[in-house]
Protein backbone atom coordinates (compact mmCIF):
# COMPACT_ATOMS: atom_id res chain seq x y z
CA UNK A 1 0.00 0.00 0.00
CA UNK A 2 1.17 3.34 -0.65
CA UNK A 3 -0.29 6.91 0.72
CA UNK A 4 -1.14 9.26 -1.87
CA UNK A 5 -1.28 13.28 -0.83
CA UNK A 6 -4.24 14.98 -1.57
CA UNK A 7 -4.90 18.69 -1.19
CA UNK A 8 -0.18 23.27 2.43
CA UNK A 9 -2.43 29.73 4.18
CA UNK A 10 -2.77 31.34 7.12
CA UNK A 11 -5.80 29.26 7.32
CA UNK A 12 -3.86 26.54 8.00
CA UNK A 13 -1.45 28.47 10.93
CA UNK A 14 -4.71 27.55 13.09
CA UNK A 15 -3.77 24.47 13.64
CA UNK A 16 -0.24 25.05 14.42
CA UNK A 17 -1.73 27.72 17.01
CA UNK A 18 -3.34 24.74 18.57
CA UNK A 19 0.28 23.24 19.64
CA UNK A 20 1.96 26.62 20.56
CA UNK A 21 -1.34 28.93 21.98
CA UNK A 22 -3.16 26.05 23.27
CA UNK A 23 -2.38 28.18 26.35
CA UNK A 24 -4.30 31.20 25.49
CA UNK A 25 -7.15 32.75 26.68
CA UNK A 26 -9.99 32.48 23.59
CA UNK A 27 -10.94 35.90 24.62
CA UNK A 28 -7.40 37.13 22.72
CA UNK A 29 -8.96 35.95 18.94
CA UNK A 30 -12.19 36.69 19.77
CA UNK A 31 -13.52 33.00 20.07
CA UNK A 32 -12.20 31.85 17.32
CA UNK A 33 -9.99 28.62 17.39
CA UNK A 34 -6.56 29.32 17.61
CA UNK A 35 -4.08 29.38 14.66
CA UNK A 36 -1.98 27.13 14.48
CA UNK A 37 2.23 28.06 14.11
CA UNK A 38 4.73 25.61 12.12
CA UNK A 39 2.94 25.22 8.68
CA UNK A 40 5.23 23.96 5.88
CA UNK A 41 4.82 23.03 2.42
CA UNK A 42 7.45 21.41 0.74
CA UNK A 43 8.10 21.05 -3.25
CA UNK A 44 10.10 20.85 -5.72
CA UNK A 45 12.66 23.56 -6.22
CA UNK A 46 10.93 26.89 -6.83
CA UNK A 47 11.98 28.15 -10.61
CA UNK A 48 14.23 31.03 -11.88
CA UNK A 49 12.47 33.56 -13.84
CA UNK A 50 10.18 35.08 -12.49
CA UNK A 51 8.47 35.32 -9.06
CA UNK A 52 7.14 31.62 -7.67
CA UNK A 53 3.81 31.79 -5.21
CA UNK A 54 1.98 29.41 -3.16
CA UNK A 55 -1.58 30.02 -3.33
CA UNK A 56 -4.30 28.20 -1.13
CA UNK A 57 -8.07 27.63 -2.94
CA UNK A 58 -11.00 26.74 -2.46
CA UNK A 59 -12.37 23.41 -4.85
CA UNK A 60 -13.86 25.82 -7.01
CA UNK A 61 -10.89 28.18 -7.00
CA UNK A 62 -11.36 31.01 -5.39
CA UNK A 63 -8.04 32.48 -3.63
CA UNK A 64 -8.25 32.23 -0.14
CA UNK A 65 -4.25 32.73 0.75
CA UNK A 66 -1.29 33.62 -1.45
CA UNK A 67 2.95 33.97 -0.51
CA UNK A 68 5.72 34.48 -2.58
CA UNK A 69 8.18 31.73 -2.36
CA UNK A 70 12.25 32.01 -2.45
CA UNK A 71 13.95 31.03 -6.31
CA UNK A 72 15.24 27.48 -5.24
CA UNK A 73 13.87 26.46 -2.24
CA UNK A 74 12.06 23.37 -1.87
CA UNK A 75 10.20 24.01 1.33
CA UNK A 76 8.18 27.31 2.10
CA UNK A 77 7.22 28.03 5.83
CA UNK A 78 3.50 29.61 5.61
CA UNK A 79 3.36 33.09 7.35
CA UNK A 80 0.40 33.28 9.71
CA UNK A 81 -1.78 36.60 9.89
CA UNK A 82 -4.72 35.72 12.31
CA UNK A 83 -6.79 38.24 10.71
CA UNK A 84 -6.65 36.59 7.20
CA UNK A 85 -8.33 33.67 8.65
CA UNK A 86 -11.78 35.53 9.71
CA UNK A 87 -13.42 35.49 5.54
CA UNK A 88 -12.67 31.82 4.75
CA UNK A 89 -14.49 30.59 7.71
CA UNK A 90 -17.70 32.31 6.15
CA UNK A 91 -17.05 30.02 3.19
CA UNK A 92 -18.00 26.95 4.83
CA UNK A 93 -20.66 24.71 3.95
CA UNK A 94 -23.14 22.14 5.55
CA UNK A 95 -20.46 18.88 4.82
CA UNK A 96 -23.34 17.26 3.05
CA UNK A 97 -22.85 19.78 0.57
CA UNK A 98 -19.52 18.51 -0.09
CA UNK A 99 -20.18 14.98 -0.60
CA UNK A 100 -19.26 13.80 -4.38
CA UNK A 101 -22.12 13.75 -7.20
CA UNK A 102 -23.83 10.30 -6.40
CA UNK A 103 -22.90 9.06 -3.28
CA UNK A 104 -24.69 6.46 -1.74
CA UNK A 105 -24.87 5.07 2.04
CA UNK A 106 -24.41 8.24 3.42
CA UNK A 107 -23.87 8.81 7.02
CA UNK A 108 -22.92 11.96 9.28
CA UNK A 109 -22.20 11.96 12.73
CA UNK A 110 -23.61 15.82 12.93
CA UNK A 111 -25.80 17.18 10.36
CA UNK A 112 -25.04 20.12 9.25
CA UNK A 113 -21.58 20.64 10.43
CA UNK A 114 -20.00 23.27 8.49
CA UNK A 115 -16.83 22.22 6.50
CA UNK A 116 -14.47 24.11 4.26
CA UNK A 117 -11.76 22.57 1.76
CA UNK A 118 -8.60 24.63 0.80
CA UNK A 119 -6.00 22.83 -1.69
CA UNK A 120 -2.57 24.59 -2.32
CA UNK A 121 -1.49 25.61 -5.42
CA UNK A 122 2.27 26.81 -7.08
CA UNK A 123 2.48 29.17 -9.85
CA UNK A 124 5.42 31.19 -11.35
CA UNK A 125 4.08 34.59 -12.62
CA UNK A 126 6.07 34.68 -15.80
CA UNK A 127 4.89 37.37 -17.23
CA UNK A 128 5.30 39.93 -14.15
CA UNK A 129 1.69 40.58 -14.49
CA UNK A 130 0.88 40.17 -10.60
CA UNK A 131 -1.89 38.08 -11.20
CA UNK A 132 -2.54 34.37 -12.02
CA UNK A 133 -2.86 33.98 -15.65
CA UNK A 134 -3.45 30.86 -17.66
CA UNK A 135 -0.80 28.05 -17.88
CA UNK A 136 1.15 29.64 -15.12
CA UNK A 137 0.36 27.17 -12.62
CA UNK A 138 3.15 24.51 -11.80
CA UNK A 139 2.45 21.25 -12.54
CA UNK A 140 2.08 20.12 -9.06
CA UNK A 141 -0.46 18.66 -6.19
CA UNK A 142 -0.69 17.33 -3.27
CA UNK A 143 -4.56 15.11 -1.99
CA UNK A 144 -4.08 16.41 1.58
CA UNK A 145 -6.33 19.57 2.28
CA UNK A 146 -6.48 22.42 4.38
CA UNK A 147 -9.35 21.56 6.64
CA UNK A 148 -12.02 24.30 8.19
CA UNK A 149 -14.97 21.96 10.67
CA UNK A 150 -16.81 24.02 12.56
CA UNK A 151 -17.20 20.98 15.18
CA UNK A 152 -15.81 17.53 14.89
CA UNK A 153 -17.89 15.12 12.41
CA UNK A 154 -17.11 11.50 10.59
CA UNK A 155 -18.69 11.19 7.31
CA UNK A 156 -18.94 7.58 5.42
CA UNK A 157 -20.06 7.20 1.88
CA UNK A 158 -19.82 4.86 -1.28
CA UNK A 159 -19.33 6.19 -4.71
CA UNK A 160 -19.19 3.78 -7.99
CA UNK A 161 -16.68 6.24 -10.28
CA UNK A 162 -14.23 5.17 -9.11
CA UNK A 163 -15.73 2.35 -7.05
CA UNK A 164 -14.90 3.71 -3.13
CA UNK A 165 -15.81 3.11 0.23
CA UNK A 166 -14.72 6.79 1.60
CA UNK A 167 -14.59 8.01 5.57
CA UNK A 168 -14.27 11.38 6.43
CA UNK A 169 -12.99 12.06 10.06
CA UNK A 170 -12.60 15.87 10.56
CA UNK A 171 -11.68 17.48 13.82
CA UNK A 172 -12.97 20.81 15.18
CA UNK A 173 -11.07 24.38 13.92
CA UNK A 174 -8.43 24.35 11.49
CA UNK A 175 -6.23 21.28 10.77
CA UNK A 176 -4.69 19.29 7.54
CA UNK A 177 -6.83 16.91 6.58
CA UNK A 178 -4.69 13.69 5.81
CA UNK A 179 -5.63 11.45 2.52
CA UNK A 180 -5.33 7.84 2.16
CA UNK A 181 -6.03 5.51 -0.39
CA UNK A 182 -5.61 1.89 -1.20
CA UNK A 183 -7.30 -1.68 -2.47
CA UNK A 184 -7.54 -4.75 -0.05
CA UNK A 185 -5.91 -7.67 -0.90
CA UNK A 186 -8.95 -9.67 -3.29
CA UNK A 187 -11.24 -6.51 -3.46
CA UNK A 188 -12.55 -4.29 -6.09
CA UNK A 189 -13.77 -1.33 -3.88
CA UNK A 190 -10.82 0.85 -2.92
CA UNK A 191 -10.94 2.45 0.74
CA UNK A 192 -9.94 6.04 1.01
CA UNK A 193 -9.83 8.26 4.37
CA UNK A 194 -9.36 12.13 4.73
CA UNK A 195 -8.58 12.62 8.68
CA UNK A 196 -7.60 15.76 10.44
CA UNK A 197 -3.93 15.23 11.54
CA UNK A 198 -1.87 17.46 13.61
CA UNK A 199 1.24 18.10 11.75
CA UNK A 200 0.97 21.29 9.18
CA UNK A 201 3.09 19.49 6.88
CA UNK A 202 2.03 19.36 2.94
CA UNK A 203 4.30 17.51 0.23
CA UNK A 204 3.35 18.96 -3.51
CA UNK A 205 4.07 16.29 -6.19
CA UNK A 206 3.65 15.59 -9.53
CA UNK A 207 -0.14 14.54 -9.87
CA UNK A 208 -1.21 11.61 -9.67
CA UNK A 209 -4.64 9.75 -9.74
CA UNK A 210 -6.87 9.86 -6.31
CA UNK A 211 -6.82 6.04 -6.29
CA UNK A 212 -2.88 6.12 -6.67
CA UNK A 213 -1.29 2.77 -5.00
Amino acid sequence: MKRSRMMGLPLLALLAAALTACGSSSSSTGGRPPLPSGVEVRHPAAPIGGTVYLNLLTESGESVFQQAVTAGATSTAVNVNPASWQGPVSLAQPVESLLPAGAEGVQVSAPGTRVLFLRWLMWQDRNSSGTRDPGEALDLMTHDRVVYAAGAVNVSFTTAEPKMLQRWQLGQGWGRAEHFVYLPLGSDTYRRSLESQGLQRYELHVPTPITSQ
